[in-house]
């Protein structure tokens, strides 16, 4: 359009033919066919070859052949052809026959379900990223999901393993007040050990325990096929959108995993309890729960170490235990979140479960004072020591108890006051001896918490309503907390 506008006005400007296509560099005849035309010529692909079709005669043959065996591989077939006079290419048999091939290819039926209310409930999981601790971390959501209402609930994990998977089911059934007559899966590993025909599995004994337990039916998917449970994974591709979208929007960290959990739930609550929603799942008649949740956790046996410490698996991660277990094989019970240690059916220890890099260690105090008293002189060179100082203000009591002329053995009698008063009213009990006249020894905290701090009462804190979430953007909210304040 830009030349055709160029030529009109040379011609307008007096220019002559030879001069517009001088000027504008293409050829006079151009120039002479604009101007004759009156506008921009058109031009069109030459849409039928004058010359034949080396296929005539052949269609016919090559249809029966691909009807007999639709696999057949057109090498094959140019070579069959061309021993019955066929004197095209193999390039022009490809492309003559596409439309045809495609046709006659088999294609998969796909049917679609009807849901009735209670009938099923699905589950999966699904990974994200986000900040927790001020670190970026990998989590796992497990989503559990009601089809027919298109009620879901998902609770996140550092792993996807079984106590994990169990754990948020749990969650899951406790949150809706009931389950569902199936429970539609993947062939996960915490819970299929081997895929037999059709829709036959061979389940983990955990896994047809908690199957067991709660008394739903097992319904795997088939290998490769996610669509069979479209429900679930429809709903976590809105969960991790959402999700995402408002960690971003009010630029969210969040404290623990914990603090992450209550924003995830109550993500889900608010799509629960939506008009439409609430309606359906009214009407789902889920079957009841048992009187107690399943239990989910692995077992495994462990010998305790001179350092009154085990290994558990191949983390590397180190857990403490009382002294006098030294040498015994103890039972492990791993949860999702922690580990019991028994001995004769009985707790002897509880941690917390490590998860992150390999060589961390919980160790609890009350279970290596008495050790380190008979042994003073061991604390400073103790390669774990600084868990004697896990607080600011027993550090800072430390400082000030040897400044005073105190010994390392008068802090360790300190730290078991602990044994007795729990960590919470000793470290309390510290602050005020540091900030009063009281005596800095085990004797003088020893009073104070008996006979002056007999009217201290532990505050429960107020609960944040976390459906006015939107409106608390800059504050903390279940450990979370924006950018800009953190």
């Amino acid at each position: 359009m830009t030349e055709y506008q160029q030529i009109v006005q040379l011609r307008n400007s007096g220019k002559t033919q030879d001069e517009i296509a001088k000027k504008l560099g293409i050829s006079r005849r151009s120039v002479i066919r604009y101007l004759k035309a009156g506008k921009i010529p058109k031009y069109s692909r030459k849409t039928k070859s004058n010359r034949p079709d080396p296929m005539d005669g052949y269609y016919d043959i090559v249809e029966t052949k691909l009807n007999d065996d639709p696999k057949i591989l057109i090498a094959d077939l140019f070579e069959y052809l061309k021993e019955q006079g066929y004197t095209g290419s193999e390039r022009t048999l490809r492309r003559k026959t596409l439309e045809l091939r495609k046709r006659l290819k088999s294609k998969e039926l796909f049917f679609q379900r009807e849901v009735l209310p209670g009938q099923v409930m699905e589950g999966d999981f699904t990974e994200l990223h986000t900040e927790i601790g001020g670190v970026k971390r990998k989590v796992y959501l497990w989503v559990t999901s009601l089809p027919y209402s298109n009620s879901y609930f998902a609770t996140p994990y550092y792993h996807c393993t079984f106590e994990c998977f169990a754990n948020g089911s749990i969650n899951a059934f406790k949150e809706f007040g009931g389950i569902a007559q199936k429970y539609r899966l993947d062939n996960m590993s915490p819970a299929v050990t081997k895929i037999l025909s059709g829709k036959d599995r061979i389940v983990t004994q955990r896994y047809k325990e908690f199957q067991d337990h709660y008394g739903f039916k097992q319904d795997f998917c088939n290998p490769g096929r996610g669509n069979e449970k479209g429900n679930v994974e429809s709903n976590i591709g809105h969960i991790k959108k959402r999700l995402l979208s408002k960690i971003s929007l009010h630029r969210l960290r969040f404290i623990t995993i914990e603090a992450f959990k209550e924003f995830v739930w109550d993500f889900c609550r608010s799509h629960n309890t939506e008009e439409k929603v609430k309606q359906c799942f009214s009407l789902e008649n889920l079957q009841p729960l048992p009187d107690q949740p399943f239990r989910a956790f692995r077992s495994t046996q462990v010998k305790i170490n001179r350092y009154a410490l085990f290994s558990l698996d191949k983390t590397g991660h180190m857990y403490s235990v009382p002294s006098q277990y030294i040498g015994l094989n103890l039972e492990v019970r791993v949860y999702y979140a922690h580990i019991d240690v028994i001995d004769s059916d009985k707790i002897v220890a509880t941690h917390k479960r490590l998860y992150g890099p390999t060589g961390l260690v919980a160790i609890d105090i009350e279970h290596v004072v008495d050790g380190l008293i008979k042994k003073p002189g061991a604390m400073q060179d103790w390669k774990h020591r600084h868990i004697l100082f896990e607080r600011p203000a027993w550090s800072n009591f430390y400082h000030r108890l040897i400044q005073g002329g105190g010994s390392d053995k008068d802090y360790l009698s300190c730290l078991r006051l602990m044994k007795q008063h729990g960590r919470s009213l000793v470290t309390l009990a510290m602050e005020l001896a540091m900030e009063g006249e009281s005596d800095l020894s085990s004797t003088g905290l020893e009073n104070l918490i008996t006979k002056q701090m007999d009217n201290i009462y532990d505050i429960e804190p107020l609960e944040i309503n976390m459906e006015r979430y939107d409106d608390l953007m800059g504050g903390k909210v279940h450990g979370s907390q924006s950018k800009s304040q953190s």
